[in-house]
């Protein structure tokens, strides 16, 4: 008898008893993907394990394929992804807090800790050195329960404002045909030659790295394949869009655009996800000037559209709607947080996610809009964001406010 399986189908129901090969009395709905331990095999049923209470599922919810499944967490104002396809854990972010260290730990891994096993990251990914996209690693980096693979990152650092010498907070800079450029980057964290200090968040980030269990550190830019193989019998890949950088009296350089935020929000590693016939895109932090230079330099050529898109910088209104236009999406899940002076996400944001959308009924999601507040129990219901794929289908799901096993999820099928 197999040990485990996972569901089929987005949210399989389970049943409380099974009687003349019927299931009764649904108790549970779980999402397409999810892991569950068998415990009894009778005729076409199974006895199962899994999230929320157990019961009954027919084998024809159930399959030994898990699939992809993407977490878009809720982390308050800032970006954090996780993503799960066959034996690979990626990290993609991880916001300004404890919020993803608690999710993997208290949660989605806890089980490991319980068992005195390591949690293995294949792939830990900053979008960008902003705050509230790579201060929750610091914490994750610095527990002894993970290891690491790759850790992948754009390459710009943020010195400390306090005697710097460089002519920006991000390094030295030139100026070449009227165009500025950035010339400072770093590849190997673990290994720089740099007498600048660095901002505290930044020290203490390199900090933490040098405490963790890591087997590569690796810059990204345009033209990288970071994941290139084939899971569960379909293609599944990771594709670098940007940053691009541009060749500066013989060396590598980025374009610097109109201060240190625009500059590095604007070199935000773009990914592109393939799995199956399904993509998504996730674009950390760019803003207009970086996609009009992004649409530019690729000309005709157009890999930006895809399925799935994370809005660009919580939903902020500094965005092409070329761009937008290029993406045209089934669906756009946008990250953000409360009581921050942004007003994230904008009113004009999340109307033209839905206007290019290329869906008949498009879906645009927010965690911040999925929390909620349990008032009896006086706690946070956090908006964490779900995206199941079998290469074929794809479904977005949350949990509805209301907690109801039977009837827990608010689920849509992302199609045209």
């Amino acid at each position: 008898m197999k040990t485990h399986l996972y569901a089929s189908k987005n949210e399989a129901i389970i049943y409380e008893k099974v009687i003349d090969d019927k299931g009764k009395t649904p108790i549970n709905k779980i999402l397409m993907g999810t892991y569950v331990q068998i415990i009894e095999n009778i005729g076409d049923w199974y006895k199962v394990n899994t999230a929320g209470p157990n019961g009954w599922m027919h084998k024809n919810d159930l399959t030994e394929k898990m699939g992809l499944k993407v977490f878009f967490l809720d982390v308050g104002q800032g970006d954090g992804v996780l993503i799960e396809i066959g034996k690979l854990k990626i990290l993609v972010d991880a916001g300004p807090n404890n919020s993803m260290y608690g999710y993997l730990t208290k949660w989605q891994y806890s089980y490991y800790i319980k068992k005195g096993e390591k949690i293995h990251i294949d792939y830990l990914i900053i979008s960008h050195f902003d705050t509230d996209h790579y201060k929750g690693f610091i914490p994750i980096l610095k527990d002894e329960n993970f290891t690491f693979g790759q850790i992948i990152h754009p390459g710009i650092l943020k010195f400390s404002t306090k005697n710097n010498p460089y002519n920006s907070g991000l390094g030295e800079t030139i100026v070449q045909n009227n165009q500025k450029f950035l010339l400072k980057y770093f590849d190997d964290l673990l290994n720089i030659q740099e007498s600048t200090p660095f901002n505290r968040d930044i020290s203490n980030f390199i900090e933490a790295l040098q405490t963790a269990v890591v087997q590569k550190i690796k810059r990204c830019e345009k033209g990288n394949m970071m994941i290139n193989t084939t899971i569960e019998g379909q293609k599944f890949s990771i594709e670098v869009l940007a940053p691009i950088t541009e060749k500066i009296n013989q060396k590598k350089a980025f374009k610097y655009w109109k201060d240190d935020g625009q500059t590095i929000n604007g070199h935000s590693l773009v990914l592109k996800l393939t799995f199956g016939e399904r993509t998504l895109l996730l674009g950390g932090d760019l803003n207009t000037t970086s996609q009009e230079y992004l649409i530019q330099k690729y000309a005709t050529n157009n890999p930006f559209a895809v399925d799935v898109a994370k809005s660009c910088h919580h939903g902020s209104s500094d965005f092409s709607i070329d761009f937008m236009q290029r993406i045209n999406p089934l669906a756009t899940v946008i990250s953000s947080g409360d009581n921050e002076g942004h007003s994230h996400p904008r009113a004009d944001a999340i109307g033209c996610a839905g206007k290019y959308s290329r869906n008949n009924r498009p879906l645009v999601y927010s965690t911040e809009l999925a929390r909620s507040t349990d008032l009896k129990n006086n706690k946070i219901l956090f908006g964490m964001i779900n995206l199941r794929c079998n290469g074929q289908d794809i479904f977005m799901s949350q949990m509805k406010e209301v907690k109801k096993s039977s009837d827990l999820w608010d689920s849509y099928q992302v199609n045209e």
